[in-house]
């Protein structure tokens, strides 16, 4: 009998003869968990989608609790807000999909497909983007991490457009993009234009914008204010939940460094500001609440 891990497993190199079962092990789980949320979001309709989601494992799993996040917090938020969606469902569903960048570039599945998910692998060795005053570069993160067969990976990588003297903060980031590029082609009922932008948008914090989101003359159309208050919305769960998770903070100590933050970016017009602040606020009230998602930190 095979064993099933709670977690999504990882998947291995496309050589790799295990990699055919534990990529269907893992298909089924995405697809699980995703019925389980009932948020209208039927992968089964989307297999690309599902292998993607299946590739990016513990990224995929982080987006669950983002979801649930936003499921336990949107009733309040709705109202502070003013958002028109009468439920989280479409939030949620921008929420599991947002990451789906993770798994590469949109195209069809490369060695460099499997060398770019390497660098999003959660560091086993603690890294810093900056050092010393400067950026640290991809071939600094891959010899940091100790990864098996280096020169290997960083011709991949190089196969991909990432050269090795890119900053890996700025490659980091390009996940964004791949989630605009990956979701577009998939425009149509359970995902909407409205649930690519606000998926895409979700890095808006760090001056990612792929979907071309006008910030500073904000729109007077309703709908367009919406997704970009929406937008807003995620990158805050985003920032939070990566405080939490990745960077083991306390609650109230991710919800500091996420007012630094947001009162550091003085480029964003202050109604979204505002927004941003309104959905720390609500954060910071609903703590108990969140505190089962995370365990003990």
């Amino acid at each position: 009998m095979n064993f099933r891990p709670e977690s999504l497993p990882d998947i291995p190199h496309p050589a790799n003869p295990e990699r055919p079962e534990l990529q269907r092990t893992a298909e089924e789980m995405v697809t699980e968990k995703i019925d389980a949320l009932d948020i209208g979001l039927d992968v089964r309709r989307h297999p690309e989608l599902r292998a993607r989601l299946a590739e990016i494992a513990s990224h995929f799993e982080d987006s669950l609790v983002m979801a649930k996040i936003i499921e336990r917090l949107y009733g309040t938020l709705k109202k502070r807000l003013d958002l028109t969606d009468a439920d989280p469902k479409r939030l949620m569903r921008a929420a599991v999909l947002h990451d789906i960048g993770k798994s590469g570039p949109a195209g069809a599945e490369t060695a460099a497909h499997y060398a770019i998910r390497r660098l999003f692998i959660p560091p086993r060795k603690k890294f810093d983007p900056f050092k010393d005053g400067r950026a640290q570069k991809v071939s600094d993160f891959v010899a940091h991490q100790g990864f098996m067969r280096p020169e290997k990976l960083l011709a991949d990588l190089l196969a991909a457009g990432i050269a090795p003297d890119q900053p890996m903060l700025d490659v980091w980031r390009r996940h964004a993009q791949w989630t605009y590029d990956i979701l577009k082609p998939t425009v149509n009922g359970d995902i909407d234009e409205k649930t690519l932008y606000i998926a895409a948008s979700h890095h808006l914090l760090e001056n990612e914008n792929p979907a071309g989101l006008n910030l500073m003359d904000v729109p007077t159309e309703a709908h367009i204010l919406e997704v970009l208050e929406m937008s807003e919305l995620l990158a805050a769960v985003d920032k939070y939940q990566a405080l939490r998770e990745r960077g083991g903070l306390k609650h109230e100590d991710a919800l500091t460094q996420l007012e630094k933050t947001v009162s550091a970016k003085t480029d964003l017009p202050e109604s979204l500001r505002s927004k941003m602040r309104t959905v720390i606020a609500v954060l910071k009230d609903s703590g108990e609440s969140l505190e089962g998602l995370f365990g003990k930190k």
